[in-house]
């Protein structure tokens, strides 16, 4: 049951506004809470920021941590009209001579005409065999379409089609290998062949299977498709024109390794002009930004810092660090440039040394001391452990920032819980208030009330003496 507020009628007291500026008094620790979430929450933000920052920059460097993903190589062909080539990361720079011998060619046959391709009266159902494979033909699909859906779905090494020739449907099948394929359809016919070897023509169309001929570096050999991925190590070549010769050509890609780093070099900008606007403290205005002397935030910038001087334990040649290949960093800002003309003749006049450099022992087995990776490596796992997901309290493999993030959760979880307490506790008091105030008018309204009366009887005992003395 509500209490029931006179509202100061009679003490004349505004005692709705006396409430409601204590309760607002006692609500100031609650504010202050609200404001630190505010600030945590801010702080979060930021942190998320960084990360997913941090995060794209590792991205980079996986992409690049081992010999086989740093190293770019190239292509070019002497004559293209012979063949065309293409390498991957594990080709090894040199010039090869390609002879085409003979372009490999697969089966062809062609079925007997039909008048529809859609009839289902032409053939039987049953089943045929593909190389010894049965194929079996339901109700239905014992027209000239059924067959090929059935041919290209056996899973034999052909595939099969329908032409029109302008008077009849013709089915073709091709060979999807260099090898002979043998077909019995003697199981569905029912008078008319499919396929008819008299048949001028099937005659006419028929394709002989025959392997790829080929001489590399004067070394014949043969390949059952003209798309050959195992003459030249990391070279696939798509054979074109038979009886001609010509070059492959694999260089040192070193545009797409500049690419590469300076992809690496805009990332790590990017992180550190982040960590800097938002732990900086601006003493003109007097202004700090919302990670300003954050612990976590220093030691991300401490571990960036010392990764740009770091040393490979193992690595050899010239390039023993980032300054080595023209890449400085700016004393004031952390921020990264490129020397492009000092990179440029590292990359081609050391090219080995900085693949070195950037993915020594990047495939290795097993786990080493952090100083004994390539750079890249460095970065990422130095940037793991920043990043890498909250598993559980206490585990090593947990991320410095998502510890941070999880810690201001968690006060902003504890300082809900504290706020909820505190609105308990002054809801009581605002009853407690309201009840006192209550019983001061119901007082002060009871005195009014006997003084009134005492009054009146007063003034009347006076007003009856007066008329007896008269």
């Amino acid at each position: 049951m509500s209490s029931i507020s006179f509202g100061g009628l009679a003490t004349g007291i505004d005692t709705k506004s006396i409430i409601s500026q204590l309760i607002s008094l006692e609500r100031a620790p609650e504010q202050l809470l609200q404001a630190q979430q505010q600030t945590n929450s801010k702080k979060i933000s930021e942190f998320q920021k960084i990360e997913d920052a941090l995060s794209s920059l590792q991205d980079i460097v996986q992409g690049f941590n081992t010999p086989l993903t740093f190293k770019a190589v190239q292509s070019s062909v002497g004559d293209s009209s012979v063949l065309g080539a293409t390498a991957t990361s594990s080709a090894i720079p040199g010039t090869h001579s390609v002879q085409v011998v003979a372009l490999a060619k697969n089966q062809r046959q062609v079925s007997t005409g039909v008048a529809s391709d859609t009839a289902t009266d032409t053939f039987s159902t049953g089943s045929f065999t593909i190389d010894g494979q049965t194929v079996t033909i339901g109700s239905g699909q014992n027209s000239l379409q059924g067959i090929v859906a059935a041919i290209n779905s056996s899973g034999a090494k052909v595939s099969a089609s329908i032409i029109n020739d302008g008077t009849s449907y013709r089915m073709v099948i091709n060979g999807t290998d260099a090898q002979n394929h043998v077909f019995d359809f003697s199981g569905i016919e029912t008078g008319q062949k499919v396929i008819d070897v008299t048949d001028p023509t099937y005659v006419a169309a028929y394709q002989d299977a025959a392997p790829a001929q080929l001489v590399v570096d004067g070394v014949a050999m043969t390949k059952q498709s003209n798309t050959v991925t195992d003459a030249i190590q990391g070279v696939t070549l798509n054979l074109l024109k038979e009886g001609a010769t010509t070059t492959v050509a694999v260089t040192n890609d070193t545009d797409a390794i500049t690419q590469k780093i300076n992809n690496f070099v805009t990332a790590y900008n990017k992180v550190v002009t982040l960590v800097n606007s938002e732990s900086a403290y601006d003493a003109s205005s007097k202004t700090a930004g919302v990670l300003s002397g954050n612990s976590t935030v220093r030691t991300i910038q401490q571990q960036l810092r010392s990764l740009l001087t770091t040393t490979v334990s193992g690595a050899s040649g010239s390039i023993t660090s980032l300054a080595a290949l023209g890449i400085n960093s700016d004393s004031k800002t952390g921020t990264l440039s490129v020397d492009s003309a000092k990179l440029s003749d590292a990359l081609s006049n050391h090219y080995n040394d900085v693949v070195d450099y950037f993915s020594h022992n990047g495939d290795s087995v097993v786990t080493l001391a952090q100083n004994q990776y390539g750079i890249a490596q460095q970065f990422n796992m130095v940037i793991d452990s920043m990043v890498h997901p909250y598993v559980a309290d206490g585990m090593a493999s947990n991320g410095s920032i998502e510890i941070a993030k999880r810690s201001l959760t968690n006060a902003n979880a504890d300082m809900d819980k504290r706020i909820s307490d505190m609105e308990d506790l002054i809801a009581q008091k605002q009853t407690a208030l309201e009840n006192q105030f209550n019983a001061m008018e119901l007082l002060v309204s009871n005195l009014q009330s006997q003084g009134n009366m005492l009054l009146n009887s007063l003034s009347a005992s006076l007003s009856s003496t007066s008329k007896t003395s008269s």
